[in-house]
C-alpha cells in the first residue's frame, strides 16, 4: 500500500498558479483547480512514476480473480468481523465524522494544529470523494459479487450499483485520512505504523465483503494519498502565506 513518502507523486507537483492569501473556503476553488491542472506541470520523474503507477495497475488487474480469491474466502467469525468493521471505518459517516470531530475538539480547546488538521482533511476527503466517485460512474467495472468475473467495464453511466468497483472509495478515504495524519503528525513512524495499518485493514475488508478486487483496492489507496499529500502541501503554503506580511504597493 501507498505511504506518505509515495504519496508525493504526480499530483503532488505544485501548480503553475495559486492563491497563498486566499481564505480556507477559497482554497477549495484555487486547489481544486490546481490539482486538475498538475499534469500540466509534471516533469519527467511525475510522468515516470504515473507511467509505472498504471503498468503496475494492468498487471494487477489480468491477476485479480486469483489475488482477491483468498479474500472472498474469509467467512471464518474473524474474517466476517474485518468485513464489517471496514465497512463502518471506511464509510462517508465515519471518515467525515474523524474530520468534524477533531475540528470540534480542536476549536473547543482552542488547538490550531488539531484544526488545521481536521481543516485540511475535510479538503482532501472531499476531494478524494469526488475524483472517486466521478471515475467509478466513467468506468463502471463490475463487483465480485456481481458474479461477472474481473473483467466487465460497463463503461459511462452503465450498469447498477453492482458496477461501481472501480476504484474503493472506502479505501480510498480511509488512505486519504490516515495520510493526513502521518504528515501531521511530523512523519513519526509510529503514527505510520498506526494509521496505514488502519487503512490496509479497511482495503482489505472491502475484498472480503467482495465489493472490490484487489486491483480496486491499490488503486483507492494510491489515490487517496497521493491527494493527500497534495492538499497538506498547498494548504501548509497557504498558511505560510498567510502568517507573512504581504509587500507594501504603493
Amino acid at each position: 500500500m501507498a505511504t506518505a513518502s509515495q504519496a508525493q507523486g504526480p499530483s503532488s507537483s505544485p501548480p503553475a498558479h495559486t492563491a497563498p492569501h486566499s481564505s480556507y473556503w477559497a482554497s477549495y476553488w484555487h486547489h481544486g483547480i490546481a490539482l486538475a491542472k498538475s499534469p500540466l506541470h509534471w516533469n519527467t520523474d511525475h510522468w515516470v512514476a504515473a507511467g509505472s503507477t498504471l503498468a503496475i495497475t494492468g498487471i494487477i488487474v489480468t491477476m485479480d480473480e486469483a489475488v482477491s480469491q483468498p479474500f472472498f474466502n474469509l467467512t471464518s467469525p474473524a474474517g466476517q468481523q474485518l468485513g464489517r468493521m471496514g465497512n463502518q471505518v471506511g464509510g462517508l459517516p465515519v471518515q467525515f465524522g474523524i474530520s468534524g470531530l477533531a475540528l470540534g475538539i480542536g476549536t473547543i480547546a482552542k488547538n490550531r494544529p488539531l484544526q488545521n488538521f481536521a481543516l485540511d482533511n475535510f479538503q482532501a476527503q472531499a476531494f478524494t470523494g469526488g475524483l472517486t466517485f466521478a471515475v467509478k460512474q466513467l468506468t463502471r467495472r463490475a463487483r465480485p459479487l456481481a458474479g461477472q468475473g474481473a473483467y466487465v467495464w460497463n463503461g459511462p453511466f452503465k450498469g447498477n450499483s453492482k458496477s461501481e468497483s472501480f476504484f474503493s472509495g472506502h479505501t480510498s478515504l480511509a488512505f486519504s485520512t490516515a495520510t493526513m495524519v502521518y504528515l501531521h503528525s511530523k512523519r513519526q513512524w509510529w503514527v505510520a505504523l498506526l494509521a496505514y495499518g488502519s487503512a490496509t485493514a479497511v482495503g482489505l475488508s472491502r475484498m472480503q465483503q467482495q465489493k472490490h478486487w484487489a486491483s480496486d483496492v491499490v488503486v483507492g489507496a494510491v489515490i487517496g494519498a497521493t491527494v493527500s499529500a497534495f492538499v497538506y502541501k498547498q494548504q501548509q503554503k497557504r498558511r505560510a502565506a498567510k502568517a507573512s506580511p504581504r509587500p507594501f504597493v504603493h
